[in-house]
């Protein structure tokens, strides 16, 4: 089965969705998965003096461009549950979520420090172990910054896919709205290691699909019509 790092956003939209206060859900064993991390992420909206009302799933409070052009209301409700349930984002105040769990605004970046750490350092340690269990052996579709990998730790059992662009015969500097059109299609067709060459939208194809180690570097060129 795969799974999808999706990444962090310091953009967050304000929307009030659900009233309940995540504290509550915490209490009931809902709210955000892995509970284990609860005792860590309730210091943390403590000591950041976070409100944990009212809520939003993931997908709809990160406001960066990834997750503006994955446009996840638009999509089959068959693929957001899959992007719901099978992705994870990593966050500095709540260490390690999926796309549908339920969070508040808030404004902590990973440069903030606790205890004598910054964020990245505190959650690496703390998550590890779990995405060592979790990702064991799994095929890892990664869209995440290079930020949000210093607190990803990969088993070397995974497989890890990654996507570069070129547009015009330059490399896209800022190619998340390209990563959110990759995920899509990923999750719409079902594509696997062995279909990774027919990934296409608007007018980009997979040139080149190299590997390195556990790594799966897949280069997708387009004339960059559209984005």
């Amino acid at each position: 089965m795969a799974v999808y790092l999706l990444p962090w956003s310091a953009k967050k939209s304000k929307a009030d969705l659900i009233k309940e206060d995540l504290k509550d859900l915490w209490k009931e064993g809902r709210g955000t998965s892995f509970p284990e991390l609860n005792p860590f992420r309730e210091t943390l909206v403590d000591h950041f003096d976070v409100k944990t009302t009212p809520l939003a799933p993931v997908w709809r409070r990160y406001k960066g461009s990834f997750w503006e052009e994955l446009c996840m209301w638009a999509l089959p409700s068959k693929v957001q549950r899959e992007i719901e349930e099978n992705s994870f984002v990593v966050s500095p105040v709540f260490g390690l979520l999926k796309g549908g769990d339920l969070i508040p605004y808030y404004e902590v970046s990973w440069t903030e420090n606790y205890n004598g750490k910054n964020l990245s350092s505190f959650w690496k340690e703390i998550i590890a172990p779990k995405i060592l269990k979790d990702f064991d052996s799994k095929l890892i579709f990664d869209f995440t910054s290079s930020q949000d990998r210093r607190v990803i730790t990969f088993p070397q059992s995974a497989r890890v896919v990654r996507f570069s662009y070129i547009r015009k015969g330059k490399r896209v500097v800022n190619p998340l709205p390209h990563r959110a059109y990759t995920l899509r299609y990923i999750v719409e067709w079902g594509i696997d290691l062995d279909s990774l060459e027919k990934i296409n939208f608007l007018d980009y194809k997979v040139r080149e699909v190299k590997e390195e180690g556990n790594v799966v570097q897949v280069i997708m060129e387009g004339e960059g019509r559209y984005i």
